[in-house]
């Protein structure tokens, strides 16, 4: 499901933003059953621009909070045989290279929301 206003716009590199949010998502789908929900939505303050992309997958163990963002980090509660472990550390590379930030909130068996933070850029 997307929600957001249609009007929002983020200054930013849009083929690597993508990318960043497209390496979630694509996590989101892994771990979510047939069935299940993912959300992209976004929203803007004066501030900041916020993206939040969550689903009510299998949830992240406590354990791995910490280290998901940690090339090559491969968690061992994971049923996940594709993945190399790239793709969330590129995606916090990218966000940050935006002057962004991304973080995690997750509970077993519930689903996990990360966010994704840009600072509004103005010509002032």
């Amino acid at each position: 499901m997307l929600s957001g206003k249609e009007d929002i716009v983020l200054s930013c590199d849009a083929l690597w933003v993508s990318e960043a949010i497209s390496n979630i998502v694509k996590n989101a789908l892994e771990h979510t059953e047939n069935g299940g929900h993912i959300g992209v939505k976004w929203s803007q303050s004066p501030l900041m621009t916020q993206i939040e992309i969550s689903d009510d997958g299998k949830g992240i163990h406590p354990e791995d909070l910490y280290n998901i963002f940690k090339r090559f980090y491969r968690s061992r509660f994971s049923s996940d045989v594709h993945g190399i472990g790239l793709g969330l550390p590129l995606a916090k590379s990218i966000v940050e290279a935006h002057g962004g930030t991304i973080s995690v909130t997750s509970s077993l068996g519930a689903g996990t929301t990360f966010t994704l933070n840009f600072l509004n850029i103005t010509d002032e």
